[in-house]
């Protein structure tokens, strides 16, 4: 009884803190990323030390902190999906390709999304959802807190987006035989076992989910990358790229090969905006 008091409780204040508007909620970023020190600081600095060798320890100190400030605007752009509606996504996200997904749809294939933890991965989802004629299905990992878990589901599966928990993806797959749109978060860490594929990620050797890449070799689904652009605070632009249009006719871990090294790119492009207070490179080979 208390457990669910405290979750209301929570829960109305995220609510009233969505309700305040965007442009007030990343003047309070700026003002928290000051306070670098106290979330992960180590974690992130070394991260970044090492995806840019090269780079010098001023260089590696404005991307830390242009990270800190990234960081807390997409908790707030996240916070911020409580009350948003439709039209907030139209407004702020301009998607310059969905005729792609058009053409998936005329020619009944299904399509797997690839992103990475970079930008607003969260409100990629939406706008693709929204201005897609298929089926979107969220495929997600369990948060161990279960009000955030819960909250997640919640904010993820507005406007119709289906959430499939990704150690079920394979048997819905099987049974559900639509044309649809897979949305898979494709950087994350594995769980390490022999099966694992490992890639070179900014010099590091790294264990890589190669579930889409079975997925789409099996299914022989084309994979797209999602490359989110930031036009400014609270703006972006979405395109979708092939990254593998016959996947069956691939290798074991070439479409993972593939996305990694994509991803790589497009953060070298923007380094401040993506997800560094991730330990992605604690997994020795």
């Amino acid at each position: 009884m208390i457990n669910k008091l405290n979750n209301k409780f929570l829960y109305t204040i995220l609510y009233l803190v969505s309700l305040i508007n965007l442009s007030l909620l990343n003047l309070f970023a700026k003002f928290l990323s000051n306070f670098s020190f106290l979330y992960r600081k180590a974690i992130v600095q070394n991260n970044i030390t090492n995806a840019f060798p090269k780079s010098s320890d001023k260089q590696i100190n404005v991307i830390v902190k242009k990270f800190y400030f990234y960081f807390f605007r997409m908790f707030f752009e996240t916070i911020k999906m409580i009350s948003a509606d439709k039209s907030f996504y139209n407004k702020r996200i301009k998607f310059t390709n969905p005729e792609l997904l058009e053409k998936y749809k005329k020619e009944n294939k299904s399509v797997i999304l690839m992103l990475g933890h970079h930008n607003n991965w969260e409100w990629s989802g939406h706008i693709i959802s929204l201005l897609s004629k298929q089926q979107f299905i969220c495929v997600y990992k369990k948060f161990s807190s279960k009000f955030f878990n819960n909250l997640m589901i919640k904010l993820r599966s507005k406007f119709g987006i289906k959430l499939v928990e990704m150690n079920d993806i394979i048997r819905f797959l099987y049974n559900d035989k639509s044309c649809k749109i897979i949305g898979l978060i494709s950087d994350q860490n594995p769980n390490i076992n022999t099966t694992k594929h490992w890639t070179s990620f900014f010099n590091q050797t790294v264990p890589v989910i190669d579930g889409g890449d079975k997925i789409a070799r099996k299914m022989n689904y084309p994979v797209l990358y999602v490359n989110m652009t930031m036009i400014k605070s609270g703006y972006y632009n979405l395109t979708l790229e092939v990254l593998e249009e016959n996947p069956s006719i691939t290798q074991y871990g070439e479409i993972a090969d593939k996305f990694i090294k994509r991803l790589e790119k497009k953060i070298i492009e923007e380094p401040n905006s993506y997800l560094w207070s991730h330990n992605r490179w604690k997994h020795k080979k």
